[in-house]
C-alpha cells in the first residue's frame, strides 16, 4: 500500500494507506477515457448517476461509495468494513418489471416485511417502490396489488 494525496469535498488530505480494493478501484476508473453519456450503479441503492462523476473522484474509496462497494473496504480503520452481513442496516427500494421487462409504472402493490407487517404503496414513475430497511439480511415479500390484512 502506498500514501496517496486524495481530495475530499474539494479539500486536499493525506491517507496513510488505501486498501487493495480501493486502489484497484481507481487504478480501473480513473483510466477510462470520458463517457460523456454513460451511467454507472450505485450498488446499494440501485441508483444510476453520471459515470464522468466515478471517473473524476480522487480516491479509490470515494469512488468504492459512489459505486456502493465500500462496505468491501478495510482500509483506514473503517468501521463499515468491521460489520458482517448480519449487523448492517440494509435499505432497498425495488423495482417492478413485468415479463417482459417493461417498467410498472403506478401499480400497487405489497410489501410483506420480516416482522410480517404489511405496508402498501404505489409505484412511482420509474416503477420504483419505497425504501425500506431490515436489520441484516432478511427476506422482503412484495405482492402486486393490495393484500387485505388478515
Amino acid at each position: 500500500m502506498e500514501e496517496q494525496m486524495q481530495q475530499n469535498s474539494g479539500t486536499d488530505w493525506t491517507v496513510e494507506e488505501e486498501c487493495g480494493v480501493c486502489s484497484i478501484i481507481f487504478s480501473i476508473y480513473s483510466k477510462f477515457p470520458p463517457m460523456p453519456s454513460a451511467q454507472a450503479l450505485n450498488m446499494e441503492t440501485g441508483e444510476f448517476f453520471p459515470f464522468e462523476r466515478v471517473r473524476k473522484l480522487k480516491s479509490g474509496y470515494a469512488m468504492a461509495e459512489a459505486l456502493g462497494v465500500a462496505w468491501a473496504c478495510n482500509c483506514r480503520e473503517r468501521k463499515a468494513a468491521a460489520l458482517t452481513s448480519k449487523d448492517r442496516i440494509h435499505d432497498e427500494q425495488y423495482t417492478l418489471k413485468d415479463g417482459d421487462g417493461r417498467v410498472m409504472r403506478d401499480t400497487y402493490y405489497t410489501v410483506r416485511l420480516p416482522s410480517g407487517s404489511l405496508v402498501h404503496g404505489v409505484t412511482d414513475g420509474l416503477g420504483r417502490t419505497k425504501r425500506y430497511k431490515t436489520n441484516g439480511v432478511q427476506s422482503v415479500y412484495v405482492y402486486l396489488g393490495h393484500k387485505e390484512e388478515a
